[in-house]
C-alpha cells in the first residue's frame, strides 16, 4: 500500500515536471512565433509574427497616426471620410498622393458601417477599428485577421495607443520620439500656465452648430483645456452632456470655443445675448479642424492655440513659427509646409 502511494506521488511529480517543461516550451515557441505583441483599448493582446505591412484603418485619428509614424507605405485601406470630408481630404491629399488620386480603397460605408468583403479582398495583416464596434471586431477575429481596437478617451490613452501602433508597425522608436516631443511641448505650456493668476473658464460646443452639446470633465477636449490653463465651465463628469440655454447662461464662461462652426451661429442666439463672452466677443473657432484634431497628437497644437487665444502674449509670427515646429515634428518638415500652404 505504502509503495503504491509512493509510486503515485512519484508519477505525479514526473507529470508536473513534464507539464511545466511543456508550458515553458510553448511560451518559448510563442515568443519566437510572435515577436511583436501589443495591447489595444479593449485589453485584447495582438500578436504578429512580423511588423504589419498591409494596414486598414477604419478610424480617421488612427490613419493620421500612421502618417505621423511614417508608415504611409503600409496603408491599404482608409475611412470613406478621407475622401468625402472637405475638412480632411485637402490635407490628406497633401500627405499622400494616393489619397489625392483616390487610389486607396475605402471599406467604410458610413461612420459605423463597413464592407467586410472589401476588407477581406485587401488581405490586411492588421485592421484598426473603433473599440465599440464589437460585432465587427469579433467577425474579423473569426476570419483570422488581427484587429486593434482604439478609443483614445484621454491624453494618456492616446499616447499608449500611438506607442502600441508603433510596435505593431515596427515603428516603436518613431512612436517614442513623437510622444517625447509632445510631452516636452506640454511641459513648456504648463510652465507658461504657472504665470496665470486668474484662470479663465471656457465652454465648448460640438461641430455642426450644436451649441448646447458640450464636453464634460472627462475626455480629450477637457484635457486640452487643462493643458491650456483653462477651467471647463461644464462641471459634469460625463463625456458629452446636453444642456439648456439657461444652464449655459448660469455658467457664463469667459470664452466660448466652437469646433467647425461659424461664430455667427452664436451671435444669432438672442437668448444668449447676456453672456459675457458674447459681449466681449470672446468666441474662438478652432479651425481648420484637421490641424487641431484633439483625438491625435495634434492635441498639443490645439492646446497651444487655445492658450494663446485665452491669454494673448505672443505675436502672430511667433505662433505661426510654433505651429510649423510642431507639424514638422509630427509629419516631417516637407509635409508640414505642404499642410500649411
Amino acid at each position: 500500500m505504502q509503495k503504491t502511494l509512493y509510486h503515485c506521488i512519484f508519477s505525479l511529480l514526473i507529470f508536473a515536471l513534464l507539464f511545466s517543461s511543456c508550458q515553458s516550451d510553448q511560451r518559448e515557441k510563442s515568443d519566437t512565433t510572435y515577436p511583436i505583441i501589443a495591447v489595444d483599448a479593449l485589453g485584447d493582446t495582438i500578436r504578429l509574427t512580423k511588423p504589419a505591412e498591409r494596414v486598414v484603418s477604419l478610424v480617421p485619428a488612427a490613419l493620421d497616426a500612421l502618417y505621423m509614424l511614417h508608415a504611409d507605405s503600409a496603408i491599404v485601406g482608409v475611412p470613406n471620410r478621407s475622401y468625402t470630408d472637405p475638412n480632411v481630404f485637402p490635407y490628406l491629399s497633401k500627405l499622400d498622393p494616393r489619397i489625392k488620386a483616390r487610389l486607396i480603397a475605402s471599406p467604410t460605408l458610413s461612420e459605423s458601417g463597413m464592407s467586410m468583403e472589401t476588407i477581406i479582398k485587401l488581405n490586411p495583416d492588421l485592421v484598426i477599428i473603433q473599440s465599440n464596434q464589437t460585432d465587427a471586431i469579433q467577425m474579423l477575429k473569426e476570419l483570422g485577421i488581427p484587429v486593434f481596437g482604439i478609443t483614445s478617451q484621454n491624453f494618456g490613452q492616446l499616447n499608449q495607443e500611438v506607442l502600441n501602433l508603433g510596435i505593431l508597425l515596427g515603428k516603436e522608436t518613431r512612436a517614442k520620439e513623437l510622444i517625447a516631443f509632445t510631452d516636452r511641448k506640454i511641459q513648456v505650456l504648463k510652465e507658461r500656465n504657472k504665470n496665470i493668476r486668474n484662470k479663465k473658464t471656457i465652454y465648448y460646443a460640438w461641430s455642426g452648430g450644436r451649441i448646447y452639446s458640450t464636453t464634460g470633465r472627462k475626455g480629450l477636449i477637457n484635457d486640452c483645456f487643462e493643458m491650456a490653463g483653462l477651467e471647463n465651465a461644464c462641471p459634469y463628469e460625463i463625456d458629452a452632456p446636453n444642456i439648456s440655454p439657461e444652464t449655459l447662461i448660469s455658467w457664463n464662461p469667459d470664452i466660448l470655443l466652437l469646433w467647425n462652426t461659424d461664430e455667427s451661429v452664436l451671435y444669432q442666439q438672442k437668448e444668449l445675448s447676456s453672456l459675457t463672452a458674447l459681449k466681449e466677443k470672446k468666441v474662438f473657432n478652432l479651425s481648420p479642424p484637421f490641424l487641431y484634431d484633439p483625438h491625435t497628437l495634434k492635441i498639443v497644437l490645439a492646446s497651444i492655440a487655445i492658450h494663446h487665444y485665452s491669454y494673448p502674449t505672443a505675436a502672430a509670427a511667433t505662433l505661426n513659427a510654433e505651429q510649423l515646429e510642431i507639424l514638422s515634428a509630427l509629419y516631417g518638415e516637407e509635409k508640414a509646409k505642404l499642410i500649411l500652404q
